[in-house]
């Protein structure tokens, strides 16, 4: 102890010292450990750009630039397909605000249809698969907002029908969503009105017949498949008309007869020599005369000939109405 009172500052130096000293093994001790880390993560880094440079397609600025302009042209892709599948729009109501929206549309489709000179499978009062909710003025529970969308997708898809100026819509089938919708009805169908894809998109099913010839089959289809709301067909069968047939779940249906596609010309009027044509000088059948068979015609050549007999079709299409997944 005297030594140390004689040798104080020489005492504080060599503490203060030995301090330093191991604050400087601490630094250096943490900084071989974070070098290290270092040379680790490089050394890693190293192998990622050895791999990046033994692939193929090289990594190069030109691989690169093509890579970018191929998702450029993907994410073009993806949005016009979004375009084509759009949600239908529809009015969220419910109680009598869609009891009011009921009749409107009801109404309104009755009348495109008189336009458009269509026979209805009721001369009076069809109501387009609504026969039920018409008569109600209270709603059981779950019935919204399923109802009013259904109601928007068979306004869509009769205006595809009209506007092809079809003979006549022969039924109409949807989904049941409710107590509401009697089991025994031959508005509805077997199928679930909405059913999930793994994708999260949701799909409605509708079963449609109609009577109609080729031609207009074709404005059908063809309205089908430009609509942007996702209207697709799922399977067509087509029969002549005096056939029978009863419609059948989508699952059961035979292959199509029918594929949508570019739609056939429409019927050649038959040609009755000495009758002068509109444009080339062919000879045409005066209004109100018949076509008779070529076996019928006189020996003499002045006789009809039948060009094209074409026949009212029962057409039976089932529709899925494809609808993109909730944001």
């Amino acid at each position: 102890m005297l030594w140390i009172k004689r040798n104080l500052f020489l005492a504080a130096g060599g503490l203060l010292a030995l301090g330093l000293l191991g604050v400087g093994g601490y630094y250096f001790w943490t900084s071989y450990q974070r070098n290290s880390s270092v040379e680790e993560e490089l050394k890693q880094a190293k192998a990622e750009l050895t791999r990046l440079y033994g692939l193929t397609p090289f990594p190069s600025a030109a691989n690169i630039a093509a890579a970018r302009a191929e998702q450029q042209r993907l994410q073009t892709a993806i949005r016009l397909t979004q375009t084509s599948f759009s949600s239908l729009p529809y009015q969220r109501v419910r109680g009598p605000a869609f009891k009011a929206l009921l009749d409107t549309t009801i109404n309104e489709l009755q009348k495109k249809a008189a336009q458009a000179s269509v026979s209805l499978p009721l001369t009076n009062g069809y109501a387009f698969t609504f026969a039920e909710q018409q008569k109600r003025l209270q709603f059981s529970e779950g019935s919204f907002p399923t109802l009013p969308e259904q109601l928007a997708e068979i306004n869509a898809i009769c205006a595809i029908l009209f506007d092809a100026k079809i003979n006549k819509l022969v039924a109409l089938r949807r989904g049941r969503v409710t107590s509401d919708d009697p089991p025994a009805a031959s508005d509805y169908h077997e199928l679930p009105p909405n059913r999930t894809l793994p994708s999260g998109a949701v799909v409605s099913p509708y079963a449609i017949e109609v009577t109609s010839f080729s031609f207009e089959l074709a404005k059908v289809l063809e309205g089908f498949y430009k609509s942007p709301n996702g209207l697709l067909v799922k399977a067509v069968e087509v029969r002549p008309l005096e056939e029978g047939v009863a419609m059948q779940s989508p699952n059961a249906m035979p292959p199509p007869a029918v594929i949508p596609g570019p739609g056939p010309k429409p019927p050649v009027r038959p040609v009755l020599p000495g009758t002068p044509g509109p444009a080339t000088g062919a000879r045409v059948r005066p209004p109100g005369v018949s076509a008779v068979p070529g076996s019928a015609a006189s020996t003499s050549g002045e006789g009809f000939k039948t060009v094209l007999d074409e026949k009212m079709l029962r057409i039976l299409l089932w529709i899925d109405v494809l609808k993109p997944p909730a944001k």
